[in-house]
């Protein structure tokens, strides 16, 4: 319990009455008669205002969450006794939950309910469990305040920013794959594999004429071809030292599983199989090539707590491991980052051999701060260090690539912003051209 602006303003109240008594020498009567009758408004105050077993709590809304999104997280008091009540509802979130405001104030008329909702903004991924409630009662004479603790626990999870992967499905459905500057490129119609035949179409192609069936039918009959389907798509997630490294406020490990997460849509969508493997010095997570609403949530379900390590990741019995279970040709899309070519070296044997039975394409996560760093005016020393250091990284990166092209890997270096589109535009690249 505690006391509220008014009960303190009428002491103040008191003080000046008080005063005032004492050239009517009636000081203490009025001393001891004001704070008396103060006294006894708070003590009916206090037991006019019950507070336990009066209010039900029930948390709405989606439990999912996404990493830094705006999210909302919304309560539903139930108000069960005769009178209104005005409350503070205070509502304590993990620290990674950014909340612009943790106490709301509202009026529930008697057996009514409210909606209490926060804005959010996740920061990190995982399962977090929200459970106390407090709820602050001002009293029927709003002389005092009462407090409850109520026990509501519900787990909430953070995933991998969805934003974009809607937005992918709006464009789809609209037939438009251009968002900004960003361009998503279409899946070729058909393939190789007869499917039927139909009339012939102004515009269609004349290769696709089958001039036997058109000459018995007296008119032009083409063949129509099935687009090829239910490839192996692998994403293979490195959550290595180099990969904990932060972009703004994502770490880059985040920005991979964003991207693989909107890959692995984008593969099921287009009729192909997507696979997953999670790996450090071992192989942490395998989810064999699949399709389907249960295959796209356990996905999500491997991916939203994955956590970065600081040990170096092992390329070689991560590729031995999938070359040895995976016997069809497939795509293996490999999100990573790799700083020296001494890494290059590294890891050479083990692309070596996984590039003959397989294509690989690897995803690097570009460092911004470089860039930053080099587009900044030198004033001092210090900056000159910081740009020849620059410049250095930068090189090294250059030289990274063009060892891993002739060798005959497609390494790609992704900003932040565009490596959603850079991992679905290799991989349709790859499709079309039918290197799988």
């Amino acid at each position: 319990m505690s006391i509220t602006r008014l009960f303190l303003g009428l002491l103040a109240l008191g003080i000046f009455i008080i005063g005032a008594s004492i050239k009517a020498q009636l000081f203490i009567e009025t001393f001891i008669f004001y704070n008396g009758i103060l006294l006894m408004l708070m003590v009916v105050d206090y037991f006019m205002t019950p507070v336990k077993n009066i209010f039900e709590v029930e948390r709405i809304g989606d439990k999912k969450l996404s990493l830094l999104e705006e999210e909302k997280i919304t309560i539903k008091i139930y108000n069960k006794s005769k009178k209104k009540v005005d409350i503070y509802v205070l509502h304590e979130f993990p620290k990674c939950f950014l909340c612009k405001e943790d106490k709301i104030k509202d009026v529930i008329l008697p057996h009514d309910q409210k909606e209490f909702v926060w804005d959010i903004k996740p920061t990190e991924r995982g399962a977090f469990f929200i459970e106390e409630i407090y709820i602050r009662r001002r009293g029927v004479l709003s002389l005092i305040t009462k407090d409850v603790l109520l026990k509501n626990k519900e787990e909430y999870k953070v995933y991998p920013s969805l934003k974009n992967l809607k937005k992918y499905h709006m464009m789809l459905k609209k037939e438009n794959l251009l968002y900004g500057q960003n361009h998503i490129i279409k899946k070729r119609s058909e393939g190789k594999e007869f499917e039927s035949l139909r009339e012939y179409i102004k515009g269609d192609d004349i290769r696709k004429i089958n001039w036997i069936k058109s000459a018995r039918e007296n008119k032009l009959i083409v063949n129509q071809y099935e687009p090829e389907n239910n490839k192996h798509i692998y994403i293979l997630l490195d959550t290595g030292r180099t990969m904990s490294y932060r972009v703004n406020e994502y770490s880059k490990l985040d920005l991979a599983i964003n991207a693989s997460v909107f890959l692995s849509d984008v593969v099921c969508h287009n009729k192909d199989q997507s696979g997953l493997m999670i790996f450090n010095t071992k192989v942490d997570t395998y989810i064999k090539p699949s399709k389907g609403d249960y295959h796209r949530n356990q996905i999500l379900e491997a991916l939203y707590h994955v956590k970065g390590t600081k040990l170096t990741s092992n390329y070689d019995e991560v590729l031995f491991s999938l070359s040895k279970n995976e016997k069809r040709r497939s795509l293996l899309c490999i999100f990573t980052d790799i700083d020296t070519l001494q890494e290059v070296y590294y890891i050479e044997k083990g692309l070596e051999y996984i590039k003959k039975k397989h294509c690989v394409i690897i995803f690097l996560v570009k460092d911004e701060k470089i860039d930053d760093i080099l587009n900044k005016e030198v004033k001092d020393k210090k900056d000159i260090y910081q740009k020849g250091m620059a410049y250095e990284i930068k090189d090294e990166k250059i030289k990274i690539i063009k060892a891993l092209n002739q060798k005959g890997i497609i390494c790609i270096e992704c900003d932040r912003e565009d490596m959603i589109y850079k991992a679905v535009n290799e991989y349709m690249k790859v499709k079309n051209k039918e290197m799988i």
